[in-house]
């Protein structure tokens, strides 16, 4: 395992996600809400859920590499499970595309 520094591009990410709009979320209704809807959102909702609201997720505007940084901090830094390889590149593609410093562009 990489040793991941907080820093830099991911700090200021972490400071915006505790403090920015969201983007255009999924209805209400959906049971994986308030994620926006798209392939990945259920591993996505599963892995997140267990530690944080998804409100800290949906708050992200980030690249893959910030996104990706974010998840070996939190592996490392806050005990979250290591994700299998599989299942983090399906969490990071959901997030990029969904959720990602583009998606916001409207």
């Amino acid at each position: 395992m990489r040793k991941t520094t907080f820093g830099g591009a991911a700090a200021a990410a972490l400071a915006f996600a505790l403090g920015a709009g969201a983007p255009a979320l999924a209805d209400e209704d959906w049971e994986f809400a308030p994620l926006p809807r798209g392939e990945g959102a259920e591993d996505t909702y599963y892995a997140c859920i267990a530690c944080h609201s998804l409100r800290t997720v949906t708050n992200g505007a980030y690249s893959r590499r910030v996104w990706d940084e974010l998840l070996d901090w939190m592996v490392e830094e806050h005990g979250m499970p290591e994700l299998d390889p599989e299942e983090r590149e399906i969490i990071l593609d959901y997030l990029a595309t969904h959720l990602g410093e583009d998606s916001r562009d409207g």
